[in-house]
């Protein structure tokens, strides 16, 4: 291949790699909160998921496009995409531009928000260390499931006492939907499911382990390994692959007992977390910066706050945080699942 074909080439790749780039998929971020009676989530937030269109808008509207420059884009179809997303509540529109009724927070104003937590935390010296100690010795010959009692057990637990005790009141916080971007490097969640018996599956997860693609079996699936029931072939392969099953075929899901003493160290910690957490900022003046309701920012901060913490733990090497793909390459479950049993199988 001559020198001048592999400039063009290049050249080539280039144009096509900014074309594509050129979008930012900021919805692809988009963090569900819920489970609480009050709901701040527009009744249309699904419409862009099932919709790639809408959610293009969506993505141009983030990044600051106006109607006539959307106009020009979507020229067919977008007055009929704009009236339903409008409808459905997710954005309202005044003249040439746009607002959404969810708390979105990009550009300048998420700078700004990661510096306000960065030197707030550095200046309280609020720190994770007795949690991870306290838990090392609970866990015994798991210290690698730290990190996960941490996040699901522990501080995702915490927002519905940390709320009512902040506002002090008993309603607990508010549903919602939200987009921060970037994201946090260390953003996380939890996938919650009680069963029936009130035993309790949760999963820890994060967007450095989990693409759009990452498909899990079903809630029912891991219970059933964990309990010894059939699974289908298909989810035996998945819980190989993923760390899930030993070589005897065996179930490698952490399990414990509701109220032991594994359990009940995490609600003492829970409570714990909340004491250091409760009052570090004054949601109603953040509220006037962010132009978010403040019960809404108090969620997304929150949230927040605890992607900071952990942040802390990994760089100094306190513990092993998995959600990161650099350190868990081969996106190994077996430190990310647990289930509580309400009593003995």
């Amino acid at each position: 291949m001559s020198k001048a074909m592999k400039w063009f080439l290049s050249i080539l790749l280039v144009i096509n790699c900014s074309f594509l780039s050129a979008q930012k998929n900021y919805w692809s971020y988009l963090v569900y909160f819920g489970g609480f009676p009050v709901n701040h989530i527009p009744k249309g937030i699904s419409i862009p998921n099932n919709d790639k269109k809408s959610r293009m808008i969506i993505n141009a509207i983030i990044e600051g496009s106006s109607y006539d420059n959307l106009k020009q884009k979507y020229p067919d179809s977008l007055d009929l995409k704009l009236e339903r997303l409008i409808s459905g509540g997710v954005i309202e529109r005044t003249s040439n531009s746009f607002k959404f009724l969810f708390p979105v927070l990009v550009g300048v104003n998420r700078t700004k928000l990661e510096t306000i937590i960065h030197k707030k935390i550095a200046e309280s010296k609020i720190t994770l260390d007795s949690m991870v100690f306290a838990l090392k010795n609970s866990l015994g010959k798991n210290p690698d499931m730290i990190f996960h009692f941490i996040w699901s057990r522990i501080i995702d637990e915490c927002w519905w006492n940390l709320y009512n005790s902040t506002y002090q009141t008993d309603k607990g916080p508010p549903s919602i939907t939200f987009i921060v971007y970037p994201p946090h490097p260390y953003q996380c969640g939890t996938n919650t499911y009680f069963f029936p018996d009130n035993d309790v599956y949760s999963m820890s997860w994060s967007y450095n382990i989990f693409n759009e693609s990452f498909k899990l079996p079903p809630k029912k699936s891991f219970f059933n390994l964990a309990t010894n029931k059939t699974i289908s072939n298909s989810d035996h392969d998945f819980f190989v692959k993923h760390g899930l099953i030993n070589s005897e075929g065996q179930s490698l899901i952490y399990t414990y007992l509701k109220d032991n003493q594994l359990d009940k160290l995490c609600d003492s910690l829970k409570a714990v977390y909340i004491k250091e957490i409760k009052g570090l900022f004054d949601f109603n003046e953040l509220s006037k910066i962010f132009q978010i309701p403040a019960d809404d920012l108090f969620v997304l901060t929150s949230h927040e706050i605890a992607y900071e913490l952990i942040k802390v733990l990994s760089e100094r090497n306190i513990t092993y945080i998995p959600i990161l793909l650099k350190n868990n390459p081969d996106q190994n479950l077996r430190n990310l699942v647990s289930i509580r049993f309400h009593k003995p199988i």
